[in-house]
């Protein structure tokens, strides 16, 4: 074994000064074992979401309660969870799936406003909000603060109520998680005169692109599930990279101290390893807001 991993992580004869890890080879199979088992992963959390799942992750309660630790650390009074405001933004989040749109407006029109007076809430002041395929609720209520039209939103001090749903489903051929916040202020308690004109207050609407495929809306589990597909690919990504920088920097120090001589050079087969992990880890779960 102490051979082996010698041969595995330091430069000496049997792998011709240069650790098998770094070989060109040996890094082709670890990218290709990644490819193999993410795809493996997917298919695996799409038949037992109740193991790997997605919306199971996200708690509606966990939103609303980063929305106003938010609000309060700037300033602004909490918002109270609204059960009606909760049914629109379940219906919004259904809608979107049945219709495979991602988008403030539906493809035929319909606007926000729509699933919350359906719910039987008359707002003076709405917002939504609109986020998908987040792992855990602190990045998505991150990701809206992080994004000017979304923060103005999310600390409206016009927002006396709020309803959160966490949705699992497919938009096009993607599993996908979505999340629907719905702020609101009702006509009465702002106005004790005549009913007027609601007036609205949303993020700025951006077009998406998606897929018009019908499909069946599947809601969160309520047992939460063991862990994370998002997580996993992370750590496992992380880790490798970790390790081959390890191992790059044990190279360089080993041909350096004991003044070994290459013929050839295999940096563009370690760039290629170091740019793969380095965006898998970085870039797998940046959800998207609207």
């Amino acid at each position: 074994m102490p051979s082996f991993l010698l041969h595995l992580f330091f430069p000496c004869e049997s792998n011709n000064q240069r650790a098998k890890l770094l070989h060109p080879s040996t890094l082709s199979v670890i990218i290709g074992l990644v490819v193999v088992f993410q795809i493996g992963l997917g298919r695996f959390s799409a038949q037992f979401p109740q193991i790997l799942g997605y919306a199971s992750q996200i708690s509606p309660a966990e939103i609303v309660q980063l929305t106003n630790i938010e609000r309060q650390a700037n300033g602004e009074s909490p918002v109270k969870l609204n059960a009606a405001l909760s049914a629109a933004a379940d219906r919004k989040a259904a809608d979107m799936i049945a219709h495979g749109y991602w988008a403030h407006v539906s493809p035929t029109g319909t606007q926000p406003w729509f699933f919350i007076t359906d719910a039987g809430y008359q707002y003076r002041y709405a917002g939504e909000n609109l986020a998908r395929d987040f792992a855990d609720p602190a990045a998505v209520v991150k990701a809206w603060m992080d994004s000017p039209t979304h923060r103005e939103n999310l600390l409206n001090a016009k927002y006396q109520d709020i309803g959160v749903a966490v949705v699992d489903g497919k938009l096009g051929d993607r599993d996908t998680t979505l999340v629907v916040q719905i702020f609101g202020t009702r006509l009465a308690e702002v106005s004790t005169g005549p009913k007027t004109a609601s007036t609205a207050v949303v993020a700025p609407v951006k077009a998406a692109t998606v897929e018009t495929q019908s499909t069946q809306t599947v809601t969160a589990p309520v047992v939460p599930a063991a862990t994370s597909p998002f997580k996993i690919t992370k750590t496992i990504s992380v880790g490798l990279l970790a390790v081959f920088v390890v191992v790059l920097v044990i190279d360089i120090i080993s041909v350096h101290k004991r003044k070994i001589v290459r013929w050839t050079s295999k940096s563009l087969a370690h760039l290629a390893l170091l740019m793969f992990l380095l965006v898998a880890a970085i870039l797998v779960n940046r959800g998207v807001i609207l």
